[in-house]
């Protein structure tokens, strides 16, 4: 895919991720282990894209770069959920989204690397 293409999908992402985050959670939605997991999945998927927007991801402060991107994205989610009734600033979930931040780069370069992606 083109870069602009990957900068498009990014930033519906991250708004995607922030309409989610506006809303107060059911009842029904259990706050522990699985919903960590689904804290590294949901950024494991923006760390990916975000080092996609990049030419070269051969180059560890670009690595760098989109890690920080996506973690301090997680950060500002948390800060945002504070402020959205039935939801709670959460630092494990800065924790998950930072763990999921990573996984995302190392895959998207694992792949890069391979010839996977483009």
């Amino acid at each position: 895919m083109k870069r602009k293409t990957y900068i498009i999908l990014t930033l519906f992402y991250a708004s995607l991720i922030f309409i989610i985050s506006s809303f107060p959670l059911p009842v029904s939605v259990e706050r522990g282990g699985a919903d960590k997991t689904l804290h590294v999945i949901e950024y494991s998927i923006l760390g990916f894209l975000t080092l996609s927007c990049f030419k070269n991801r051969n180059l560890f402060p670009i690595l760098l770069f989109a890690f920080l991107i996506s973690s301090l994205y997680g950060i500002s989610d948390e800060v945002h959920q504070y402020f959205v009734p039935g939801r709670e600033f959460n630092i494990y979930d800065i924790v998950a989204n930072s763990v999921g931040a990573l996984f995302g780069v190392l895959i998207n370069f694992k792949f890069y690397r391979k010839g996977l992606i483009s």
